[in-house]
């Protein structure tokens, strides 16, 4: 009636959830806490990685002006 909940495997913990016909399929290998679907986006009791590409912006910008303040002094 339920899908097993964290059996241990060769990689750590399994988890599986029930298709549309009711049978156990696993869940994504990255999920550790079960899952509603197939997929990582699907996985319980986590959040997805935000891309953080402020630092990334901030450190062009920054290298950006050095290499204009030194082509400015040079000439």
């Amino acid at each position: 009636e339920s899908c097993p909940e964290g059996i241990l495997g060769e990689r750590g913990p399994i988890y599986k959830y029930p298709d549309a016909s009711r049978e156990c399929r696993p869940c994504h290998e990255n999920c550790t806490r079960g899952c509603l679907g197939p997929l990582l986006r699907d996985c319980l009791g986590e959040t997805l990685p935000v891309s953080r590409k402020t630092p990334t912006v901030i450190a062009v910008m920054v290298v950006g002006g050095l290499f204009l303040s030194c082509s400015c002094i040079l000439l």
